[in-house]
């Protein structure tokens, strides 16, 4: 067979993989996104919208989210998709398909053909190419990240790129390579600042694969260390010509202390971590990482030291629990599976087969598109299902009740910020399903420890939402932050089923909303304005935590 014609049919089965894929998850999928699941679609409907006013809105749009903690870059790719799927779910997911997901699988299968394989070497540079393509798309943290909204996909995919420009030309005799790994390193840094930790990860990987100091190989090694330096050094110079406050931003300050409230214990990370590929996953290829680190390779040195400092830099440091901070550790799994299937292609090849049906199983359950959920100690991956509401219709009930206060005008305080329950989830099916009327007036209420206390915004509202049980996020909770981090609004939120000094304000109205997981949903009605006295004996008490009166 030709090898263009080859290359179209695999091209074309790896598209239609992906896309119908994608377009089967979401379709099942029943709205009502919070948070980060909204967040990042609604963004790229805004830019949708400035550009379809004008193209001078559009860039200006853009332009000026340059200097945000996130900016607007990811979403020009994505409009073709906004505007073709009038701005739903499945075009945008299709969007983050398209043009994130199968360059990202394509990068896998360049650095494939990059990498010394002592046994699959045999099959060729193609057949290698779109083996370890379609293999990226059996490990279920591919998926969930953008399945979940999220475009991080993007920046994870400029920096397997890199590493493939490294991996082609391992001393940087090239300008060419330097100058390209910066450029890609930058991007993917301003994509999302996060990535600024695998990309660091990959120059020291690159510096560590060097080699021995010996005193013939000093020279050498220390010239392809200053042209790691410049990579470095390019990657800020783009940063700063592109978005000069977002990077003097990024390099001021202290977000360690800034997220602290989503740094979890290591136990919880390491353990959320493992479940999310499947800890049979972490076995295979942690016996395909020391199986290639036994190969004197250069090549393979470096990917074994980019995925230890990842690895260690995500569970040690960073400690963040959300699901798109996989993407530093998946490409480096992706490649560690291969020489594990290198292996067993010399030793046993039946081996190859089960692990296939493996990591097709683990899969399987992992997008939650098989009904069953064999715990196994944690050997399969942990179910991302399509996000479905089966009381579907409540929510759609709960938010005509929100709109009709919203029309009187009536000021709304939801005391529930959970996975399950949040003030985000009802804004963002008003923007994304009610565009031309009037936005909910959901008072902002702090949903963490802080400066602001949820408080100030009870003491303005007219009608105050309550769960019961309450609502905060939980350590098992895809969207996760530390434990403690809502003791004020857990607080505010039994005031209020307990009829303390602050719910005397109010009356509780006699209809509510029966949610899954047992949530009950109560509305109170204030009554008079709250005394200075009750305003003081409640911020006493939420502070020092102690039961109400």
């Amino acid at each position: 067979m030709n090898f263009k014609v080859f290359d179209g049919i695999a091209y074309g089965m790896l598209l239609a993989v992906i896309v119908g894929v994608s377009v089967g998850y979401v379709s099942q999928e029943t709205g009502f996104y919070s948070w980060d699941y909204a967040d990042y679609q609604n963004y790229a409907i805004l830019v949708a919208d400035a550009f379809r006013d004008s193209a001078g809105e559009g860039w200006e749009f853009v332009r000026l989210s340059l200097g945000q903690q996130k900016n607007a870059l990811h979403t020009l790719p994505l409009l073709p998709f906004l505007w073709l799927g009038q701005n739903s779910r499945i075009g945008y997911s299709v969007g983050l398909a398209i043009v994130y997901l199968v360059p990202f699988c394509l990068g896998l299968g360049a650095i494939a053909q990059e990498l010394p394989f002592p046994y699959l070497d045999r099959w060729g540079r193609r057949s290698r190419f779109w083996f370890a393509s379609f293999s990226a798309l059996l490990i279920p943290m591919t998926w969930v990240p953008f399945l979940r909204g999220y475009p991080d996909l993007g920046g994870a995919t400029l920096l397997v790129w890199a590493s493939w420009l490294y991996l082609r030309d391992p001393r940087l005799h090239r300008w060419g390579s330097i100058v390209g790994m910066g450029v890609l390193i930058g991007l993917a840094i301003l994509f999302r600042r996060h990535f600024a930790y695998p990309a660091l990860s990959i120059l020291l990987a690159a510096a560590l694969s060097q080699g021995s100091v010996e005193a013939k190989a000093w020279r050498p090694m220390l010239g392809v260390w200053l042209r790691l330096a410049m990579v470095g050094g390019v990657a800020l110079l783009l940063m700063l010509a592109i978005a000069p406050d977002f990077t003097q931003s990024a390099l001021t300050t202290d977000f360690s202390s800034r997220y602290q409230r989503w740094q979890l214990p290591l136990g919880v990370i390491v353990g959320r971590t493992g479940v999310a590929y499947g800890w049979g996953v972490w076995g295979l290829a942690l016996l395909g990482w020391l199986l290639s680190q036994r190969w004197s390779s250069r090549r393979w040195r470096f990917v074994g030291w980019a995925s230890l400092l990842c690895v260690g830099i995500l569970l040690v440091k960073l400690r963040y629990g959300n699901v798109h901070y996989t993407l530093h550790l998946t490409p480096w799994l992706v490649l560690a599976l291969l020489a594990l299937l290198d292996e067993l292609q010399r030793r046993w090849r039946w081996g190859m087969v089960l692990l296939g049906i493996y990591l097709t199983v683990n899969l399987s359950l992992g997008l939650g598109l098989s009904a069953a959920n064999p715990s196994a100690g944690g050997l399969f991956a942990r179910s991302y299902a399509p996000l479905m509401r089966q009381e579907h219709q409540v929510l759609h009930q709960l938010l005509g009740r929100l709109q009709d206060l919203s029309q009187q005008q009536q000021q709304i305080a939801l005391l529930a910020a959970s996975n399950h329950l949040n003030t985000s989830m009802f804004n963002s099916e008003q923007f994304q399903q009610f565009r031309d009327a009037p936005p909910l007036t959901l008072l902002p209420v702090a949903i963490f420890d802080g400066g602001v206390s949820p408080l100030e915004m009870v003491l303005m509202a007219d009608v105050v939402m309550v769960a019961t049980p309450t609502q905060v996020i939980g350590l098992d909770e895809e969207q996760v932050v530390r434990s403690q981090s809502q003791t004020q609004l857990e607080y505010l939120s039994r005031a209020f089923s307990y009829q303390c000094a602050i719910a005397q304000d109010f009356r509780r109205l006699p209809e509510s909303f029966e949610l899954e997981n047992g949530i009950t949903v109560w509305l109170y009605q204030r009554q008079h304005p709250t005394s200075a006295r009750v305003e003081a004996v409640t911020r006493e008490q939420m502070s020092e935590r102690t039961p109400c009166s």
